[in-house]
């Protein structure tokens, strides 16, 4: 299994540091489980959300919640979406 790292263009501040980078392991089955669910019991919308939620439970270099991934930048969220986006099922 591979980690992975998200390089953002404008530092976030995360726990009152600026952080350039954050580090994830790359998804499991149990993962994917997960998000699977979110994302079939209420379509579309909410995968966002299990993005979120994937993304919170990939992180290895900072511990963030759901509430801290959503708390960054719009461009920062975007960064780690698109980092995602490979992993996401295609339903």
């Amino acid at each position: 299994m591979n980690n992975f790292k998200v390089e953002f263009d404008t530092p976030e501040i995360i726990d009152g540091k600026e952080v350039r980078e954050l580090e994830f392991r790359e998804p499991i089955g149990a993962d994917m489980e997960a998000l699977i669910g979110v994302v079939a019991g209420g379509g579309v919308e909410n995968t966002g959300k299990a993005i979120t939620a994937l993304a919170s439970s990939c992180v290895v270099s900072h511990s963030l919640t759901e509430d801290d991934i959503r708390k960054l930048s719009a461009k920062g969220y975007m960064k780690i979406v698109g980092a995602f986006t490979p992993f996401l099922p295609q339903i």
